[in-house]
């Protein structure tokens, strides 16, 4: 089935955009700390560009391994292993949907307060997981 293919250099794509949306806020405090950056982080323009770039190193592998498991490239070492804990990593993260939900509509109080826009944040990483998981599942046999 090619559909898996297509799902995996969908998921691919949008990997090197995140990377590349990253290098950018990387470079503008104002954005990094929209986007969630710690404040002290944002302080610091120097560790704020090398954690910015070491993001966008992580989410370049994470598509080299998408395409990869596309066709689109020769196969990674650990193909398999290494789409299954991405998609873990995405949908881990965009999990944290339940939780920043009971903040803002107040059903918790917590210390750190949590923007609604962290809301889409979160689920925009359960949607890129659930792209990979339908792509490994679809395609686990041709992942080999």
């Amino acid at each position: 089935m090619k559909n898996f293919k297509q799902r995996l250099a969908l998921a691919g794509i949008i990997c090197f955009a995140l990377a590349l949306f990253q290098v950018v806020i990387g470079f503008s405090p104002s954005l990094s700390l929209y986007f969630g950056a710690p404040e002290a982080l944002v302080k610091n323009i120097v560790a704020l560009i090398v954690a910015s770039l070491f993001i966008a190193g992580v989410l370049v592998v994470f598509g080299l391994y998408a395409l990869s498991g596309a066709g689109s490239i020769r196969k990674l070492p650990f193909l398999k292993q290494g789409l299954v804990g991405i998609s873990c990593v995405f949908i881990i993260r965009g999990l944290l949907l339940l939780p920043e939900f009971l903040v803002v509509v107040g059903v918790f109080h917590v210390s750190i307060p949590v923007a609604p826009r962290f809301i889409l944040f979160s689920l925009g990483s359960l949607f890129i997981g659930i792209i990979f998981i339908a792509g490994i599942i679809d395609g686990w046999s041709s992942l080999s």
